[in-house]
């Protein structure tokens, strides 16, 4: 057991690729629920990183599943649109989880 995997919408996905963790892009509860699924049943994720609306879209599988107490351990993040729904850059999204600013800000 070790790493990270991500599921969320693909910006945010893609942001989280840039720091090496895997991921799942989805945009419907049935594609949610298929990806959460394979990354619960996946020996090689120790935390699972899900964003907001993710999070939202499967509340009850969620609830259940953190009643277990069993890696992957879950982590709830904020998505590209952030807690006031407005859309954060990718340049933000990187920044935040690596470190780096890749461009020089202006």
């Amino acid at each position: 057991m070790a790493g990270y995997h991500i599921i969320g919408d693909p910006d945010t996905v893609l942001g989280y690729r840039f720091a090496g963790v895997s991921g799942d892009a989805v945009s419907s509860v049935e594609e949610a629920r298929a990806a959460f699924t394979r990354a619960t049943t996946a020996a090689d994720h120790g935390i699972l990183i899900i964003t907001e609306a993710v999070e939202d879209m499967l509340k009850d599988e969620i609830t259940a599943y953190r009643l277990k107490a069993t890696p992957p351990y879950l982590a709830v993040v904020e998505d590209i649109w952030g807690k006031r729904g407005k859309r954060r850059s990718l340049q933000d999204l990187i920044f935040e989880a690596v470190g780096i600013r890749i461009v020089e800000e202006q």
